[in-house]
């Protein structure tokens, strides 16, 4: 973000319109800040006293059913409060420029509500143990870095919301750059690095329960459906650029043929 002058931080200090939105947005960035790590640690199991694998719990059945209707909440509310037509509803309430920090601290809310009612289901999958353990211990990590590394190349505060109050009630300058095709960095492998990145720490865990499974399926199919979605936005706001970009790079993992190979070969078939 740009660095503000004198007189724009006093304007800010000095008027409650302008301030008091802003902690607001700069609130919910905190918010997403401490939730999204203890998300990637719940998910993969590490070092929280309640994660997907252990904690209190319920019977087999009755676990699984509170499990399976805590993700599908996460779900509906993640996924249709990003559609364009919930974005117009809240608009009519909230500022446009708050309309992000409304939908982060709504995201980060459901998710704590998942942690603290998630009733771990503790029977193993799989145990790995030695150089398995190592592998998949490490591909956690990876995902997880992946996560944050996508976040900075997609604008991270901007994806966070603080960026668009940061703009409207500090700086008055309005951003540029927002509806840019992104396709540099990892964007010329994979079209959606940041949910590469959650499949990978959703999958790779050297203890594996069923509750584990529980997550990662719900997770994945979440993530799937959700894509489908964002894409045929991103098709409707950018045409064909997006439609050829699509072409050429995988949504989630790298091709292992480059795009002129993988032409010719739907060429002969």
């Amino acid at each position: 973000m740009d660095l503000i002058t004198q007189d724009q931080a006093r304007g800010v200090l000095t008027s409650r319109a302008r301030l008091v939105p802003f902690l607001i947005a700069f609130a919910a960035y905190g918010f997403a800040g401490i939730t999204v790590p203890v998300m990637l640690l719940f998910a993969g199991g590490w070092w929280l006293p309640k994660t997907v694998d252990k904690g209190p719990h319920l019977a087999t059945l009755p676990s699984i059913v509170i499990d399976v209707l805590l993700l599908a909440l996460f779900g509906l509310q993640h996924s249709g409060m990003a559609r364009p037509s919930f974005k117009a509803f809240i608009t009519r309430w909230v500022p446009e420029a708050l309309e992000r920090t409304v939908y982060i601290a709504m995201v980060c809310s459901v998710m704590w509500l998942i942690f603290l009612c998630w009733q771990p289901v503790p029977q193993q999958i799989w145990s790995a143990h030695g150089w398995a353990a190592t592998v998949l211990d490490a591909g956690f990590w990876l995902g997880f870095v992946l996560v944050y590394a996508a976040t900075i190349l997609l604008n991270h505060f901007y994806l966070l919301g603080i960026s668009q109050a940061y703009r409207q009630y500090v700086t008055r300058v309005p951003d540029a750059t927002v509806d840019q095709l992104q396709v540099q960095g990892p964007y010329r492998l994979v079209r959606h690095p940041l949910m590469t990145g959650l499949l990978i720490s959703f999958w790779f865990a050297s203890a594996f329960t069923v509750g584990h499974l529980v997550w990662a399926l719900g997770l994945t199919g979440y993530i799937l459906l959700g894509t489908f979605l964002e894409e045929r936005d991103l098709i409707a706001r950018f045409g064909a650029a997006y439609r050829a970009y699509a072409a050429e790079v995988p949504a989630f993992f790298p091709a292992l043929l480059s795009p002129s190979a993988r032409a010719r070969l739907r060429s002969r078939s």
